[in-house]
């Protein structure tokens, strides 16, 4: 994958099209593509990941483990969403597990290498850490309707 391919598919996808076009290119120079098989696991919960990736097909079932309940899945991502942004904080640990639920083509970023870049160019930095917290946002709306769907009182007949 060329840098001028990932920079057209950026500007297709959700989380990046609306990014100024130097972003993009500054993006599309530290991106690779990888591939995933459907139920391949991506990482788990807890594991300290370093790659964030930007779906670009398939499918990816975010889940947590709920005790005395097993997993459960918290939302479900497709093309134009991030999956691993927690490999962009300090500890890295995976807030979530990740398995896909169809074949999969992202595009993947090494963490480190993004920080480094994200310091290095503010624009780039800022961009970024803006988009991300829409998607934390979204993430932690979605996690705390499904934990309600969870827990709420089933109903006695």
């Amino acid at each position: 994958m060329s840098p001028e391919t990932a920079l057209e598919t950026f500007q297709e996808l959700a989380f990046t099209r609306d990014m100024d076009p130097a972003v993009l290119e500054h993006l599309a120079a530290l991106a690779f593509e990888v591939n995933f098989a459907e139920g391949q696991w991506i990482f788990r919960e807890t594991d300290v990941g370093e790659l964030v990736y930007l779906i670009k097909e398939g499918k990816v079932a975010l889940s947590i483990s709920v005790p005395g309940q097993g997993r459960k899945t918290i939302l479900t991502l497709g093309p134009g969403q991030i999956l691993g942004w927690s490999s962009l904080f300090p500890t890295g640990r995976k807030t979530a597990s990740a398995r896909t639920v169809t074949p999969t083509k992202a595009f993947a970023f090494n963490a480190a290498q993004l920080r480094e870049a994200m310091d290095e160019n503010r624009d780039l930095g800022c961009a970024l850490l803006w988009a991300i917290a829409d998607v934390i946002a979204g993430r932690l709306k979605a996690t705390r309707l499904q934990l309600l769907d969870i827990f709420a009182p089933s109903e006695m007949s």
